[in-house]
């Protein structure tokens, strides 16, 4: 997960250098039944700092959420696997470099049975093998 923003948004408004600053800047923000969900980073000592930021827009589609971004509506937290394309393009800028990325767990869900199947073992396989590689480094698509 990155903080980014366009870079219209970033010289009208400045780059914020420490997770402070993001107080002091607007947001598009996931969020469902009007409770945003808050950004994690995390904070050196194994567990988790949680920043709730001045919301301008809020949306439950990760996608809406870079669209706004790319457009200038304020900094977004996001996958770094779905804003790589606009990161490279120019269009994205990520800030806090510095901060280390929080990462998310990922799991693969299955039907119980008896028996795995040889496709789901396979699937599963591939996936342990990929992912990682993918996530860290969205340009081996």
């Amino acid at each position: 997960m990155s903080v980014c923003a366009a870079p219209g948004y970033l010289k009208r408004h400045g780059r914020p250098k420490t997770l402070e600053d993001l107080s002091q800047h607007d947001a598009v923000v996931y969020g469902r039944n009007g409770v945003n969900k808050p950004w994690r980073f995390p904070d050196g000592q194994g567990g988790e700092q949680r920043i709730t930021v001045q919301a301008r827009l809020r949306f439950d589609d990760v996608e809406t959420i870079m669209d706004a971004a790319v457009q200038g509506a304020g900094l977004a937290w996001l996958p770094r696997w779905l804003i790589a394309e606009h990161l490279r393009g120019g269009r994205l800028v990520e800030v806090l470099e510095t901060q280390r990325p929080y990462d998310n767990e990922i799991y693969a869900v299955w039907p119980q049975s008896k028996h795995l199947t040889s496709k789901v073992r396979a699937a599963i396989d591939l996936l342990v093998a990929r992912l990682p590689e993918r996530l860290t480094d969205p340009s081996s698509r």
